[in-house]
């Protein structure tokens, strides 16, 4: 077996060349035999299994059902069939809708054998493949088209006239894989893009095999060779270094992709074994608050969702741990919320061989990754109202980062006390003429205000940003119940202050306790401790502050420094960031003198 991290010989292909240090070697051959079609994720007759199964568990005919239900809404008559409509850059929403129609009625011909179904996809697949084009200039794009159209052809492949064939697989072809060797994506990017274009361009590949079998030997090749580049991101401990949200994202066409290429090729070429990929289900089991939203550091929103590849890794550890959340989540927002993934059938196809009857809780209360971007949390339980604390290190140059290192989280009753604003609306931002890909220090990204240092729950110095070349990893981690977890933060911070250091713990439900140690230059020194809160805020001096949020109350305590509480909403200054309703910024001003040390000890209980 060829092991996908060892670069061998070069492929020579008249579709393109590929430029890099290391080139793609020969992990599959342009002679290869295929399966029939279909041949990607639910193979020729597996359906009957499938169907069998999930008659078997209540959780899975409701989401099957569901899957149904959506169905009968897409196909519904006369069709509302996709136009090629931009929003900004993007063509991305067209193109994820578009998976979501033919995935879903694709599984819904196979496994009621409704023609009405069949019909709808056939008619959507042959709408889209009219396009002018895919976007191919944001190629997220093109790859989630290429997965949605190959889909639909492979598993309607037998339903499709000939002409009706040629027009998907030229389109495959002109509109998805030829495209992709015009430098559109970075084949060897450490990001979610890798990840999702190399998936959906060898989906196409391998739906389309034998009509351009060289080409599409290539295509696979350079996947096999060019996902490990990002999949190294996991190391050592399944951290997805852009946080939870994009972990979805990026991991899901991951699985996909190993999936498909296990299936035709009968061999995974070593991606599983890369270091921290299969322990990412702790990590994202982890990242799951008490009241199911999530830790969402970097450019991500704060909600967690049923997701099919938690499925694909509890199928390949049988790690229960995994499926916890999973069933919290389908048990309160019912199962039928899973059919909001756009790849719901997957779930359904990974998982409908086993039972989901509620696991029982997970025995740890504590959890750390290194990585990229380390994080640690720790819970005073797995209850809904149960206290839960997460601390980020890492660095803001990393993939969709903020200026967030040191920040934490901490939720309890269901009440988020000290949030993360999250992600913005990236269009908004583009069209303002915003620079927000630009990761230097200077860039137009860090006066964003859900991204810069002055709104996380961290401390800035002299008004000035978090050195964005820094990076801090963690000193000590207690990984049980009570935990904390300490940062040396002072490379974000430097020639700003001596040295600063940071200390989060979790002594039971309503009990955290954040000190920050604090050594100053030869100078007077401004600094700013800020938290960020959903609750209603009441200063009550000069140190106590009182949080409100319901019918529960905290009171936020600050010491070891004579300063001054400032109170504001949570309000940018540019109309296209987002409102923030609803959230209070809290800051504690101080002066620290040149050269002295202070502990400053923010505590946070009833």
């Amino acid at each position: 077996m060829l092991i996908a991290l060892s670069f061998v010989t070069t492929i020579e292909t008249k579709a393109a060349t590929l430029r890099a240090d290391n080139e793609p070697g020969t992990y599959v051959e342009t002679n290869q035999k295929m399966r029939k079609h279909p041949r990607l994720l639910l193979l020729k007759g597996e359906e009957k299994k499938l169907l069998r199964d999930i008659k078997k568990d209540s959780i899975w005919t409701r989401v099957h059902l569901s899957i149904i239900d959506a169905s009968d809404q897409i196909s519904k008559q006369p069709y509302n069939l996709l136009q090629r409509k931009m929003e900004g850059r993007r063509l991305l929403s067209i193109s994820r809708t578009a998976l979501r129609r033919i995935f879903f009625t694709s599984y819904a011909y196979r496994t009621t054998k409704d023609t009405k179904y069949r019909d709808y996809a056939k008619t959507e697949m042959l709408n889209v493949c009219q396009f002018s084009d895919w976007n191919p200039n944001h190629f997220l794009d093109v790859a989630e088209m290429t997965l949605a159209v190959s889909i639909g052809y492979d598993w309607l492949y037998n339903e499709l006239t000939p002409t009706e064939r040629h027009i998907i697989e030229q389109a495959i072809i002109e509109k998805g894989l030829k495209p992709s060797f015009d430098n559109h994506f970075n084949i060897r990017g450490d990001n979610n893009w890798n990840q999702v274009c190399h998936t959906g361009m060898s989906f196409g590949a391998i739906a389309i095999w034998e009509q351009e079998k060289e080409l599409c030997a290539n295509i696979v090749n350079r996947a096999i060779w060019g996902e490990p580049y990002a999949m190294k991101a996991y190391d050592p401990d399944g951290v997805y270094p852009e946080g939870p949200g994009y972990w979805e994202y990026g991991t899901s066409f991951n699985v996909l992709f190993i999936e498909a290429i296990r299936q035709n090729f009968e061999s995974d070429f070593g991606l599983t074994k890369i270091p921290g990929f299969m322990k990412t289900g702790e990590y994202i089991t982890h990242m799951c608050t008490p009241g199911l939203g999530c830790f969402n550091y970097s450019d991500n929103g704060n909600g967690s969702a049923a997701t099919s590849t938690a499925f694909w890794f509890y199928r390949e550890t049988r790690d229960h741990n995994i499926l916890f959340n999973q069933m919290r989540i389908l048990h309160r927002r019912n199962p039928e919320s899973l059919s909001r993934d756009r790849l719901a059938p997957a779930a359904l196809i990974y998982g409908h061989d086993f039972s989901l009857t509620m696991p029982e809780q997970p025995k740890r209360l504590a959890w750390t990754g290194d990585g990229i971007n380390p994080v640690y949390v720790t819970r005073s339980g797995w209850g809904y109202n149960d206290a839960f604390m997460a601390i980020k290190a890492g660095t803001p140059k990393a993939n969709h980062a903020h200026m967030d290192v040191g920040s934490f989280i901490y939720e309890s009753h269901g009440v988020r006390w000290a949030l993360d604003l999250g992600t913005e609306n990236y269009n908004n931002l583009e069209q303002a003429n915003l620079s927000i890909w630009n990761m230097k220090q200077n860039s137009d990204r860090w006066t964003i205000y859900r991204y810069n240092n002055y709104n996380h729950n961290t401390l800035t110095f002299d008004d000035q940003l978090q050195v964005v070349n820094g990076r801090v990893d963690f000193k000590e981690r207690k990984v049980e119940y009570p935990g904390y977890a300490s940062l040396d933060l002072s490379p974000i911070y430097e020639e700003q202050v001596k040295n600063v250091t940071r200390r989060c713990e979790l002594n039971g439900m309503d009990n955290l306790k954040v000190t920050d140690h604090i050594e100053t230059l030869n100078k007077s020194t401004k600094l700013i401790w800020t938290m960020m809160t959903e609750a209603m805020v009441s200063v009550m001096d000069n140190q106590r502050i009182k949080l409100t949020k319901g019918d529960y109350s905290l009171t936020l305590c600050i010491q070891g420094a004579n300063g001054k509480w400032f109170v504001e909403n949570a309000s940018p200054l540019r109309s296209v960031e987002s409102e923030n309703k609803g959230i209070t910024r809290i800051h504690f001003v101080a002066r620290l003198g040149r050269n002295s040390s202070t502990d400053l000890v923010a505590t946070l209980n009833k």
